[in-house]
């Protein structure tokens, strides 16, 4: 495929791209809410401490903030032409991966920014 200029474009590089894959959505901490599938009219308000990209898909690390928990919320994030259209709970499979990255990330930030840690235990969601 070639563009306008006639320079060879990566046709895997222009999706990534086109659909939000090639760097994380949200690059500071943003209030999102997010409904529940058991009970349609319920909502929960959450902070997304964390945001990464691993393997072409986006992963986000929630806190509630309209309930007290002990526990960050780990999710996969869809998105759609470059914005978050839901999230989804994360593959048993891959969970403990993800959550490692994550791990890593919180303890470099802790030792970085002692008093800017929000804490680094997850729950699956």
């Amino acid at each position: 495929m070639r563009s306008e200029k006639n320079k060879v474009i990566n046709l895997n590089d222009y999706k990534r791209i086109k659909n939000g894959l090639d760097k994380p959505i949200f690059d500071e901490p943003v209030t999102i809410s997010i409904g529940d599938p058991e009970q349609p009219d319920s909502y929960g308000e959450y902070t997304v401490l964390c945001n990464l990209v691993h393997d072409d898909r986006q992963f986000l690390a929630l806190e509630r903030e309209d309930q007290v928990e002990e526990l960050n919320l780990l999710v996969e994030a869809i998105v759609e032409d470059g914005e978050l259209a839901k999230v989804k709970p994360i593959t048993d499979e891959e969970y403990e991966d993800i959550e490692s990255i994550f791990q890593d990330i919180f303890t470099k930030i802790s030792e970085e920014q002692p008093n800017e840690h929000k804490g680094s235990r997850f729950r699956r969601n």
